[in-house]
This record gives structure tokens, sequence and C-alpha cells, in this order.
């Protein structure tokens, strides 16, 4: 956004200083003058979100992690989002008054990143499952590049400039084609036996660019080995992206997913809450096999109790603190939540584990076949 109205301010100067007479009587071509007032602003624009870049990999690279690779992808796409931004304020400078120029390109900025992120234009963060795609990202910044280009043939006359100005429409064509019919950021191949695995009684498995994340894992996968009994642990959780099935769906299409194969867990920005509750959520759900229990009879006061065995299990696995995620919830549900919270932090793990027991096994008993 900020580049995008920098760019519009650059490119009416000539109409705030007037300059329009002396670029015109200029023995230089046009474009060329224009090409290194539009070169200096792409290249001062640059430098803070290269420098940037610069840092981030240098601190980076002093170990060389696993994932180091999928940076320089995310980096040439923030270089496209850039030219992008100048792009269009360099339109908004040369096509409308410089009063308005700088706003206009900003605010024109800020919507359409905020239209296409509906398409997942921003890119806040790399998780290990996703990369960026180089065939689009290469169409991408060839399409902004030829965009660019077209900008030099737009002299400082306005009357030149009206009848040039069609030149921007079918130059911009192919730039919104891409940005609509493909997605530089997509799924990355499944890594196949290339996984960490933290064994247990549950073995946590994740891409070997979350390795950092062991230690808390590791944790978790000891808490999980103290569950009492009647909690049933599924052999083993992925981390999102690792193993996906093909799994047939009502309307008789195959569909490749997470639905027949491993339950899941995703690490959001390295909160252990986000994983806690994945890891918690598979191991109730292998407790209570949908195929073997009858819900249709559940109660109010039952359900609640769910609930709470649920944000307990979540807790206990975390290990201690409060949730850092906020939810709109029912009341009733956020409640139920909180008694369960409450119990984890406060009770003996012995007793804990009492209550925990009593509740899966009276639960299990009311609704559930019995286990074999």
């Amino acid at each position: 956004m900020v580049g995008a109205g920098a760019a519009a301010w650059v490119a009416s100067a000539p109409k705030r200083h007037r300059v329009t007479e002396q670029l015109t009587a200029a023995r230089v071509h046009p474009a060329r003058l224009e090409a290194n007032r539009l070169g200096a602003t792409v290249v001062v624009l640059l430098i803070p979100y290269l420098i940037g870049q610069a840092v981030a990999f240098a601190a980076t690279a002093r170990t060389f992690p696993p994932g180091v690779h999928l940076w320089l992808g995310y980096a040439l796409r923030g270089i496209f989002v850039v030219l992008l931004s100048i792009t269009l304020g360099w339109a908004c400078g040369k096509l409308l008054g410089s009063v308005f120029a700088a706003l206009t390109a900003a605010m024109g900025f800020l919507f359409l990143i905020t239209l296409l992120d509906m398409s997942g234009f921003v890119v806040v963060s790399g998780p290990p499952e996703r990369t960026v795609d180089p065939g689009p990202l290469a169409l991408l910044l060839a399409s902004v590049l030829v965009l660019l280009l077209v900008m030099l043939w737009l002299p400082a006359s306005h009357a030149l400039r009206r009848r040039r100005t069609l030149l921007l429409v079918p130059a911009a064509i192919p730039l919104a084609v891409v940005l609509t019919v493909t997605s530089a950021v997509t799924d990355r191949e499944q890594p196949g036996d290339n996984v960490i695995c933290v064994e247990g009684s549950t073995a946590l498995c994740i891409w070997p660019e979350h390795e950092k994340y062991l230690p808390p894992l590791r944790d978790v996968s000891a808490r999980v080995d103290l569950l009492p009994e009647s909690f049933v642990r599924p052999p083993l959780i992925n981390e999102v992206g690792i193993k996906k099935t093909w799994f047939l769906w009502p309307d008789g299409q195959w569909r490749l997913g997470y639905e027949t194969g491993p339950p899941i867990f995703t690490i959001l920005e390295g909160s252990p809450w986000s994983y806690a509750g994945a890891i918690g959520t598979a191991i109730t759900s292998s407790t209570f096999d949908f195929d073997a229990c009858d819900w249709t009879d559940l109660s109010s006061s039952d359900r609640e109790r769910f609930w709470v065995i649920g944000s307990w299990l979540e807790a206990y696995l975390v290990g201690q603190g409060s949730p850092d995620y906020h939810t709109n919830a029912p009341a009733e549900m956020q409640q139920a939540w909180s008694r369960g919270r409450e119990i984890a932090g406060g009770d003996p793990l012995s007793d804990q584990f009492q209550w925990a027991d009593e509740e899966v096994n009276d639960l299990h008993g009311r609704y559930c076949e019995p286990r074999r």
C-alpha cells in the first residue's frame, strides 16, 4: 500500500512541478526519461524489502535447517507484490491528478489485496505443507514486468496520454487472468518417509521443517503415555499435509484428503494449543468410536460432560497456561471448557486421572458398545 502511494506521488511529479514542457522538449526519448524515473522508483522501493529478506536469510542460514529452499519462492512472491503496487501507483500517478493520485493508489491497492485475499493472495506465513509454485509465479512476474514496460509509453502530455491509455487494457489482461485462474501457493507433495516422528503410545509425525518443535512435542507425547487406559490412543497422528488418502465423497467423486487416513494436527505459529487441541480431539474420537457409539439420545448434561473432558484433555496436554486463542462458541460450551481447564490447573494429577477415567468409562458405557 505504501509502495503504491509512493509510486503515484513520483509518477505525478511532472504535473506538480509543471515541467511537462521540459520533458516534452528534451532531446532524450520520453520513454527513456520515464524508464529512468520508473527504474529509480522500483529500486528505492525494493531496497527495504530486499534488506529485510537478506537479514532473515542470514539469520536462518547460520544452521541451514530443512526448508530453507522454500524461502526463495516466498521472497520472489514478495517481489511480485512490491512490483504490482508500484505498477498500480505509477498508473494512478500518470492518469489522475496529483492531488488524488497517491491516495487513490494506496486505497486501490488495499482494496485489490483484500479482494484477492479470497483466493489466498496474501501470504502471512508459509507452513511446511505449502509451497510457492514456480510456474504461476513466473507468469505473475512476467505479466507485471510487461505492464511496467507499458508504463514507459504513457507520456507526460495529457493529450497523448489519453490516446495511449488504452495500451494498459491489453497489457493488464494477462496479469488479471493469471491472478484469477492460478494460485502461486500450492500444496507440497507428500514427503513419504522423509518425516520426523516422536515415538510413544501414539506416534506424532511432523515435517522436517518443524524439527524445532520436537521438544514440546516430546512433552505432549509423554503426557499422552500417562493417560488412563480408558483413553484409546490412535497409533499415529500426522502433521497436516504429510499423508493424504483417496476417499469417496457422497457425490460419487474420489478426492484426496484426510477423512480415511490417520488423524492430523497443525502447528500454528508454534502455538502448543494448536496441536494439543487437535491431538486431544484425535484421542477422544478414538475413545468414543463413531461406529461403535449412538449419540441420538445424548442428554444436554452428558453433552456438557463431553465438552469438559475435551477441554481438560487439551489443557492437560499443553501442560500449563491459558489458551492463546479466542472463540465465539456458545456460552454454555465456553463454560464447560472453563470447568475442564480449571480441573487441569487445580487438582493433583492423580485426582485428575481418576476423575477423567470415571467420566470416560461412564459415558462410554451409556452410549457406546462394550470394548473388545
